[in-house]
């Protein structure tokens, strides 16, 4: 598990469970709304498993460290696209 805070209060967890092929996913168990943001699986850079969602990474995770990484900068990148509107690749 790993849980990131940000100044204004927004809180983001995740836990980090190994695929049958040896990957690291980065499960969301816990972050703010979108509030007016589009909330698609594409524009929020997620990936669905059943009910949950996962970070959308291109590239196969193998270490917890990689995996906890990727997660941070997917918290950032959120942060700040619920706070301005800027996508990920802006």
């Amino acid at each position: 598990m790993a849980t990131y805070t940000f100044p204004n209060g927004n809180v983001y967890t995740f836990s980090f469970e190994k695929q049958s092929n040896g990957t690291i996913r980065a499960y969301i168990t816990n972050m703010p709304l979108y509030g007016s943001r589009d909330t698609n699986l594409v524009a929020t850079h997620r990936h669905a498993d059943g009910q949950r969602h996962y970070v959308c990474w291109d590239t196969p995770l193998y270490t917890q460290a990689d995996a906890d990484a990727v997660a941070k900068g997917w918290a950032r990148r959120t942060e700040r696209y619920i706070t301005t509107g800027k996508r990920f690749h802006e």
